[in-house]
């Protein structure tokens, strides 16, 4: 249930860099009444290949400062941490929690015809945790899934290449394997992976509908959110990493930037520099 107080406060993490694929579509939909706190792990980059006890400390740490920054919900724009989470470790946050993978299963599994092919491609833990498969084989309409993880994808897109032959390359790598398979859907299983969509349509057939699952965590946010004020909708960003080179990402990729702090990490959590 929504706290009626004039803003929302709205907490969206990631990785790094990926999530701003989901925070762009959330910012669209909601541009009024919102203050978005968005945190991008960019020292610890990435998440895919890490240990998931690793992990688990490191979205705790991420569940504390939305905590002290007195967020009204927390959207995960990270599908490895969505992955992960248990449905306790949810429960126990105390604010309604927006998992990027379950609502994009539920449509996906809704609305495919019968008989139709699935492949997934993510992160080597999400992969790992086939969360995206076991959920999808509850519904009748896939006559058969695949997944593949591509852990070269997030540190080319977190270098800032998003096209061109580098990436075209690495992309006809890991998507050979699907030429045989001609999959009905493609689904996205990283925030990151949009930056190169283009790259990755090239490589598919003509057939295949590429999923980008930030369009339908966004559906859910939006049906949840009850908006009191008109003034638009704003963002603070947190950045573990270099600030410079995120806001030239920004700028880059959102046209702007406007109040990124940078945070410290250290054996107490996630300390943000400066007054929030």
């Amino acid at each position: 249930m929504t706290r009626l107080r004039s803003r929302l406060r709205i907490g969206v993490f990631d990785s790094g860099i990926g999530g701003l694929t989901v925070l762009k579509r959330l910012v669209e939909t909601l541009p009024e009444g919102v203050s978005f706190h968005y945190f991008a792990d960019t020292a610890r980059v990435p998440y895919g290949s890490k240990p998931v006890e690793t992990l688990r400390r490191y979205v705790r740490e991420i569940f504390d400062l939305f905590a002290h920054l007195n967020v009204d919900a927390i959207v995960t724009a990270c599908n490895t941490s969505d992955s992960i989470l248990t449905q306790s470790d949810k429960a126990e946050l105390g604010v309604p929690y927006f998992s990027i993978i379950d609502p994009t299963v539920r449509r996906i599994g809704e609305s495919a015809p019968g008989n139709s092919t699935v492949a997934i491609i993510a992160t080597e833990n999400t992969v790992k945790k086939s969360l995206y498969l076991r959920k999808l084989f509850r519904y009748e309409s896939f006559s058969k899934i695949v997944q593949k993880a591509c852990p070269l994808f997030v540190p080319l897109i977190e270098e800032g290449i998003w096209e061109g032959e580098i990436v075209d390359s690495i992309v006809k790598y890991y998507l050979n394997d699907f030429a045989e398979i001609e999959p009905d859907f493609m689904i996205l299983g990283c925030t990151h992976y949009p930056f190169i969509k283009n790259s990755i349509e090239r490589f598919l057939p003509s057939k295949t509908k590429v999923v980008d699952p930030s369009e339908y965590i966004v559906r859910d946010v939006a049906d949840w959110a009850t908006i009191l004020s008109p003034e638009p909708s704003t963002v603070d960003y947190y950045v573990s990493g270099n600030t410079r080179i995120f806001q030239d990402i920004l700028k880059r990729y959102l046209g702007r930037f406007e109040n990124v702090k940078g945070v410290d990490l250290n054996v107490t959590g996630i300390n943000v520099r400066g007054r929030v």
